[in-house]
């Protein structure tokens, strides 16, 4: 019975420790998923490599042990999230681009230059897909089937990094590279294709010139496979054709022959690899679609730059760049690039030119631009006078008078209107507003007729407005700037002269009156339309034009700005540009203040001008065939549909019998 509860009691410990070790095991495996699905962003500008490492850190939940050299900046520019074993392989890939690498030390990680890691415990590899890519230093060992290690090493040590080793080891046909992983890759691949079997063959590298590694490659397996498919083989075709490999980084091309084919390969690839003639490859012409030539030209050509150094980082190839000696010439006639420049060149020239041959998109702008002038006034005021002749002494006359000028800027200027016109025999000359007096025999009072008994009395109130309304409606493409100008040209006289025969001449010059609006688009991605504005509202000033001798004075509004809009919205610049009020009261000390009776001795004027001015802006952006013709059609459904039977001739016809041709139909 007791042997029998020892093993119940076993058997539940089994129990309880396999349900603890499932569950240890599903938490283990929920959070590595859990750090698997997280995803980061890892851009970074000029910050220091100790940010970088503490950052990878504490996203990995590693441990570092960081060397004193370490030091550098480091810049990774990464548009979308990545994984974190993803970021792993980006801070590998960055210590090893400024020349360190990690080492595994237990727990923890050394990041130590390079060349010291080759001496410490890295990770050893023996088989091929141990590692997926990266830039983790490992230490790869390479048995080979059928190549020589001496011969592998002398080929591999140029392909290799700075900072690398790469050993043969004859007894067991072996070869050791310590190296970055994913040169490693690229290695065993080079490698898979040359340790085949093959008799009597032998490992060249020949060095290209002008020629590309690849092309050539591509076209001495395509002689040596027709070759070898014509003459009947006792092997198999593939075991002693001769193989070919590219390494596009040093431009050279691996060769595994027999020493005789090997000759015969050589001497090939120096015929094909040969200079082509000067002028024949160098001249190119190209025919834009889009955009303008003359335009073009001068973008491509502020590229010129001179060959930069060559780079000193190993294992990284050098884009091809504009040199000095590219000349691009613009073609008006044919609206075409010619560009004379060396083939890589070109081709960097010919895909900048494709993405900026690119149909661009309008934008149809329709304006509102009114000016409001609000102009009012209020008179209130009397002049009189009085006065006779009198005699004093026996042939002594003196004339005895007084009055109230109302107190403007001219002395009696209402009554003196008056007298001038009664002297002349005509009719008077009533100021303007409503007038009320009496009139006699005229004085003469400092040089002026009066009547002798004259009085006016003056109401008068102004309540005008201008308004000045213009819709110009245009349409231009982006970043191209439009202009419409609606007004007058007003010539004014600017000299005056007699010729030598006594005949005299005028001259004149002319000077724009009307509103002139210049709109520059910018159309973003998101349809969003940059809108730089100027615009400039002038107008004759009558009141000062009347006083100059015919020369005119302008009165001018401009607008300059610049705004952001999206597509088919409406926007308004402007507002109040000039409130101005006057008021004044001239009055006789006392007399004037007398209620009611105080009027005859005092006058009031008041006056406003008020200016506003207002444009609104409606942008409509088109950016392919349909909407244009969807505009088109809108815009001329809104002029068929007024009503011109009594005011004039129809624009259009709407009957397709009519022979009154309508606007062109000119988006198909």
């Amino acid at each position: 019975m007791k042997s029998y509860c020892n093993t119940q009691k076993n058997i539940l410990c089994i129990c309880c420790l396999i349900i603890v070790l499932i569950l240890s095991f599903s938490l283990c495996h929920a959070q590595s998923n859990g750090k698997a699905d997280r995803y980061v962003s890892i851009d970074f500008n000029d910050v220091d490599i100790s940010v970088f490492i503490k950052f990878i850190s504490e996203l990995t939940e590693k441990n570092f042990v960081v060397d004193q050299r370490v030091k550098g900046k480091v810049t990774i520019i990464s548009p979308s999230k990545i994984s974190v074993e993803e970021a792993y392989k980006v801070f590998e890939s960055v210590l090893e681009v400024h020349g360190f690498a990690t080492v595994q030390a237990g727990e923890i990680i050394k990041i130590i230059p390079s060349p010291d890691a080759r001496s410490k415990n890295i990770e050893t590899l023996i088989r091929q897909e141990s590692l997926s890519p990266g830039d983790k230093l490992v230490t790869q060992l390479i048995p080979l089937r059928y190549a020589d290690p001496n011969e592998i090493k002398r080929l591999f040590a140029p392909m290799v990094s700075r900072n690398s080793v790469i050993l043969s080891y004859m007894p067991t046909n072996m070869l050791i590279i310590t190296d970055v992983y994913s040169n490693i890759k690229r290695l065993l691949k080079i490698l898979k294709t040359i340790d085949v079997v093959g008799v009597g063959q032998e490992i060249s590298v020949v060095s290209l010139e002008n020629a590309d590694a690849a092309k050539m490659v591509q076209l001495l397996g395509s002689v040596f496979q027709a070759k070898t498919a014509r003459v009947p083989q006792k092997t198999p075709a593939s075991a002693n054709r001769p193989q070919f490999v590219a390494d596009e980084r040093t431009n050279t091309v691996v060769i595994l022959a027999s020493e005789d084919e090997t000759v015969k390969i050589k001497e090939l690839i120096k015929r094909l690899d040969r200079d082509i003639p000067k002028g024949k490859e160098k001249i190119h012409v190209y025919y834009l679609e889009n955009a303008t030539a003359e335009e073009l030209a001068k973008t491509l050509q502020s590229l010129s730059t001179k060959q930069p150094a060559a780079s000193k980082t190993p294992g990284k190839k050098e884009s091809p760049i504009v040199s000095d000696s590219v000349q691009i010439t613009a073609d008006k006639a044919t609206n075409s690039l010619i560009i004379m420049a060396e083939k890589e060149e070109y081709l960097v020239i010919e895909d900048i030119i494709k993405k900026l041959d690119i149909p661009r998109s309008m934008v149809y702008i329709e304006c509102l631009i009114m000016e409001v002038d609000v102009n009012k006034g209020f008179n209130l005021g009397m002049e009189w006078i009085a006065g006779g002749k009198t005699s004093y002494g026996s042939d002594k006359d003196a004339w005895v008078g007084g009055g109230w000028s109302g107190g403007g800027d001219t002395a009696y200027s209402n009554l003196s209107g008056i007298a001038s016109a009664a002297a002349l025999g005509g009719s008077m000359l009533l100021p303007q507003g409503f007038s009320l007096g009496v009139f006699g025999e005229t004085i003469e009072i400092g040089g002026v007729k009066f009547q002798n008994v004259g009085a006016v009395a003056q109401a008068f109130k102004k309540d005008a407005s201008t308004h000045i309304l213009s819709t110009p409606q245009l349409l231009t493409t982006d970043n191209e700037e439009a202009v419409v100008t609606v007004g007058k040209n007003i010539p004014y006289q600017t000299k005056t002269g007699t010729t030598s025969t006594s005949e005299s001449y005028n001259t004149y010059e002319y000077k724009d009156v009307g509103i002139s609006l210049k709109v520059t688009p910018q159309i973003s991605k998101d349809r969003m339309i940059r809108l730089a504005i100027e615009m400039e509202s002038t107008k004759l000033d009558q009141a000062a034009s009347a006083s100059t001798d015919e020369r005119p004075t302008t009165l001018k509004r401009t607008v300059n700005t610049t705004v952001i809009i999206n597509d088919k919205n409406t926007i308004v610049i402007g507002g109040l540009i000039d409130d101005s009020f006057s008021e004044s009261e001239n009055k006789i000390p006392c007399l004037g203040d007398i209620p009611g009776l105080g009027w005859l001795f005092k006058s009031l004027s008041r006056g406003r001008e008020k200016t506003d001015l207002y444009v609104f802006l409606t942008p409509h952006v088109i950016e392919n065939a349909d909407e244009a013709s969807t505009l088109y059609q809108k815009k001329k459904g809104e002029i068929d549909s007024l009503d011109n039977d009594e005011k004039g001739i129809k624009l259009y016809k709407k009957n397709d019998d009519d022979l009154m041709p309508s606007l062109p139909d000119f988006i198909e």
